[in-house]
């Protein structure tokens, strides 16, 4: 019996992907939120240059589409996801790349002012923050939720990508690279081969999927693994 054309094309299920997801979606969309709601008070606020809630998230939306910009230009035989929606709390990785170098989460911060760089911490205008164990810690997830969608163990990279007006580089930290856009996307470039293409196209592919970033993280937190991101 013959099939008819139309209702096999009828029959064709397109999963739900990532690809194609723009960097600083969730952000964006937040500030827009908070627009939304007091419209009058951010014009004002903004005429003023005050610093609110929707400015900030406003500000680390454009500091993704700048890293998304950049990684947006690696070559051939890599993949780049943005603004991935992680676990079921309203968390997200900025952006995720893998390629022959490696696998990478990428985390950007879009700051004013000076961002010193120490081997154990980074400290904006004085001040310290936690960028650098939340970085780590995210690599460590993003490991754990594809080794459980996969069935093997993938490493994982942190990254910090930082748009500052300053730098103070006094030693890099060993397990996260911190750089800005531009520069991550030149240090990734630069790492060793430690990926055939058929594995680059399978991690991918995974990555692609939002099921795969909402395991449940306690089942697959004891079998993560992160590997140290050397000095560029």
């Amino acid at each position: 019996m013959a099939v008819d054309p139309k209702d096999q094309w009828a029959r064709v299920e397109i999963p739900q992907t990532l690809v194609g997801r723009r960097a600083g979606t969730s952000a964006r969309e937040r500030a827009h939120a908070l627009r939304a709601e007091r419209p009058l008070r951010t014009l004002v606020t903004r005429a003023l240059r005050i610093h609110t809630d929707e400015r900030a998230w406003r500000k680390g939306a454009n500091g993704e589409r700048v890293t998304g910009f950049w990684l947006g230009r690696l070559p051939e035989g890599w993949f780049a996801f943005h603004d991935i929606p992680i676990g079921d709390r309203g968390a997200n990785v900025d952006h995720f790349v893998v390629g022959p170098g490696g696998v990478f989460t990428i985390n950007t911060k879009n700051l004013t002012g000076e961002v010193r760089v120490n081997p154990r911490s980074i400290v904006h205008n004085g001040h310290r923050t936690s960028f650098l164990p939340k970085a780590a810690s995210e690599a460590r997830r993003a490991a754990g939720l594809l080794e459980a969608a996969l069935g093997k163990v993938v490493q994982v990279r942190g990254v910090l990508a930082i748009l500052a007006d300053e730098w103070v580089i006094k030693e890099r930290p060993s397990d996260v690279f911190v750089g800005g856009p531009r520069g991550v996307k030149h240090w990734m470039l630069a790492q060793p081969a430690v990926l055939r293409s058929d594995e680059v196209i399978v991690i991918a592919a995974a990555a692609s999927k939002p099921a795969t970033w909402t395991t449940p993280v306690e089942a697959t937190r004891s079998r993560a693994r992160t590997v140290p991101a050397p000095e560029a």
